[in-house]
């Protein structure tokens, strides 16, 4: 353990984590619990998951940062958007993340990271331009994003929270945001 923990330390890559982009909670890798809480128990921070992920979208808290899990994983999806590859999934040893077989139509069914929602003060299509980037990037398009008959990009009950909506919009700020599946479960 003390080999996982020592090698855990060279992957914490230091970008600007949710705690400082002013989130009050992360979007956690796929099939986290959405109880925030439940899944940093379950957790053990052995960095596993950010080794096999082929985007590099899993970054980690910092031992400096307990009250967002120090040394667990989020991802980073502005930076860098999930693939859906379900690789961090089938080598957790915790059981932190529940494996998914790498099948889009099972992957629709069963991740929920957190759900894209567009920022119309800032989407180019909602200010007059048809772009449209958000929907052509999408995994999931029809079930995740839809556009109008104006262009206008819509978020549908199907986005299972990749970002890559997010990590491709031209904008800056990007116009998308993604709202992560533990931010639904606090009571309000």
């Amino acid at each position: 353990m003390v080999a996982a923990g020592a090698s855990m330390v060279g992957l914490v890559a230091r970008t600007a984590s949710p705690r400082l982009e002013g989130l009050s909670l992360p979007v956690r890798p796929p099939t986290a619990s959405p109880d925030d809480d439940a899944f940093r128990r379950a957790c053990i921070r052995c960095g596993l998951c950010g080794t096999v992920c082929e985007n590099g979208c899993i970054r980690f808290f910092g031992a400096d940062e307990p009250e967002m899990g120090a040394m667990t994983p989020y991802l980073d999806v502005r930076r860098r958007s999930c693939t859906l590859c379900m690789r961090c999934t089938n080598i957790c040893p915790s059981g932190a993340l529940r494996p998914v077989a790498d099948d889009l139509q099972v992957i629709a069914e069963k991740i929920d990271m957190g759900r894209a929602k567009v920022e119309r003060d800032l989407c180019l299509s909602y200010l007059g331009r048809i772009c449209g980037y958000c929907h052509d990037v999408c995994p999931l398009p029809g079930k995740a994003i839809k556009l109008t008959t104006h262009g206008l990009p819509v978020i549908q009950d199907g986005c299972v929270g990749c970002g890559r909506c997010v990590e491709h919009c031209p904008q800056n700020p990007s116009a998308l945001t993604l709202v992560p599946a533990s931010a639904r479960q606090v009571p309000s």
